[in-house]
């Protein structure tokens, strides 16, 4: 019988992907805490970093099949974690600024009833960006979501700087009008969005 301790991960991920309950446990109690307070460094509540660590552990859980075992499990896991953190930091601050915007212009259809629904905001931005063209759409995404620099997104997909920064302002036109023509204002996009 091995020491817990001394398995290597890429066994244990090999045993995971074959649907081992026990390899999973293994690697939730070996990465589980020091993931818990990567999170709290970020998010600074204990309960949200729980909240992280515990959808971190359920995707690997669900994609189990998928992982590559000749890749850092370590490295994947914390990409995820840190996905995730910039995920929530983002709409958090986004229902905030909704919120003060909702105070600010009450006058405003910001599609308020008793309680504000956010979601319905972040689905006409999902949307607003579905109607972009592929390679707006792509350098908006790897900007926004993947939090590359013009620089590294113009490496990444073989362009220049310049045709980054112009895609870059389409997008952000395009998806501004897009959400105008909801009933959104565009000051609440720059708020909310950029």
């Amino acid at each position: 019988m091995h020491n817990i301790d001394s398995i290597q991960a890429t066994d244990l991920v090999l045993s995971l992907k074959k649907g081992n309950f026990h390899a999973f446990g293994i690697l939730f109690d070996r990465y589980g805490k020091r993931l818990l307070h990567f999170s709290i460094a970020y998010l600074k509540s204990v309960e949200d970093a729980e909240e992280i660590v515990q959808d971190v552990f359920l995707k690997i859980w669900n994609i189990r099949k998928e992982l590559e075992v000749d890749k850092s499990f370590e490295s994947y896991l914390f990409t995820i974690a840190k996905n995730a953190i910039l995920n929530k930091i983002r709409k958090s601050k986004s229902e905030q600024a909704y919120l003060n915007y909702a105070k600010i212009h009450p006058d405003k259809n910001v599609l308020l009833d008793d309680e504000l629904d956010f979601s319905e905001l972040d689905k006409a931005y999902k949307d607003a960006i579905e109607r972009l063209s592929p390679r707006k759409k792509e350098i908006f995404l790897l900007s926004k979501e993947q939090f590359l620099s013009n620089a590294e997104i113009a490496v990444k997909m073989n362009i220049s700087i310049k045709t980054v920064e112009n895609q870059m302002t389409s997008a952000i036109s395009e998806i501004r009008k897009t959400l105008r023509s909801l009933g959104f204002s565009g000051i609440i996009f720059f708020e909310l969005f950029l």
